[in-house]
């Protein structure tokens, strides 16, 4: 049996005060390393982590200043935007970034652990997981439709060797609120049903097939109800949802659409997974954190 303490959190709302030191006019940074602490997850997954270059060649990491205050011995950063790669100048960030001297700046996806990761194909090696594009727009427009998406895959390397996927899937303008639009609306749910489907894909022929155990954790921007989560991975492939025992918002205007899942159900022995609301997480990001306990056979 392994028991587990595995966390998502979207920095977001985190990334846009992020300055690359532990200030704390900011709040930002030392409110991050306060949660983490008082968290303290064996695993933890994030999305839209930040990371710089300055003028000197300095690089400014929350991978970094995250691996420190939580004391993780292992981390992994995957790389979705870039300065570099999509210079966009209808991104202000990136506008902001040249006249502040950074060389580059980029945000991703990262996956944090306790215990090292093994190779994907080899759990008696250690490894390193692995960035996989599940979806790549012809080109980046400075707007989240045009989003690059990756998944992270990781397996840590310890029994059973349990495989970790960090996700962020799309969402689109003028898809929420009261005054969303039906087309757009539709348009994002079909977007993120052929992002999960190249996710299932990924794993189904060396993962789901031989009934290795996966951890399936990010934020989906998909309610519970949504055909995406419910239809394709509870029903269809057999995910088990980790239910929080206080189902609330994890973003003000969209929803509970950060979510851990489980495969294969029967090899969840039992879980206990809570949404972690209060003053500390709101004053980290506009997502709240996500965190299980699980014990795997």
């Amino acid at each position: 049996m392994l028991k587990l303490r595995v966390m998502t959190l979207n920095l977001g709302g985190g990334l846009k005060n992020f300055t690359g030191t532990n200030e704390p006019s900011s709040g930002k940074s030392e409110a991050i390393n306060q949660l983490i602490k008082r968290i303290n997850p064996d695993v933890l997954a994030v999305q839209e982590v930040s990371h710089y270059v300055d003028a000197d060649g300095i690089s400014h990491s929350m991978v970094n200043q995250i691996r420190q205050a939580g004391g993780f011995n292992y981390s992994y950063y995957g790389e979705t935007l870039s300065m570099k790669k999509h210079m966009q100048v209808k991104k202000d960030l990136m506008v902001n970034g040249l006249f502040n001297d950074w060389w580059d700046w980029s945000k991703g996806n990262a996956l944090f652990s306790r215990e090292p990761f093994s190779r994907l194909g080899d759990e008696r090696k250690e490894g390193s997981p692995r960035n996989v594009p599940i979806y790549q727009p012809l080109s980046y427009e400075g707007t989240r439709d045009t989003d690059p998406r990756y998944v992270i895959l990781g397996r840590l390397k310890v029994p059973p060797f349990p495989y970790v996927l960090n996700l962020h899937l799309t969402t689109l303008i003028g898809e929420r609120g009261k005054n969303a639009w039906t087309e757009t609306i539709n348009a994002a749910v079909q977007m993120r049903s052929e992002q999960l489907v190249r996710v299932l894909g990924l794993v189904e022929e060396h993962v789901m097939a031989h009934q290795l155990p996966l951890i399936m954790l990010g934020d989906f921007n998909a309610p519970e109800t949504e055909e995406t989560i419910k239809t394709l991975l509870e029903q269809d492939h057999g995910f088990q949802r980790l239910a929080p025992m206080n189902p609330i918002a994890t973003h003000p205007s969209a929803g509970m659409v950060d979510h851990i899942f489980f495969f294969p159900k029967e090899r969840l022995v039992d879980y206990h997974c809570e949404i972690m609301d209060g003053s500390l997480s709101q004053q980290v990001s506009d997502h709240l954190p996500v965190v299980a306990d699980l014990t795997i056979e």
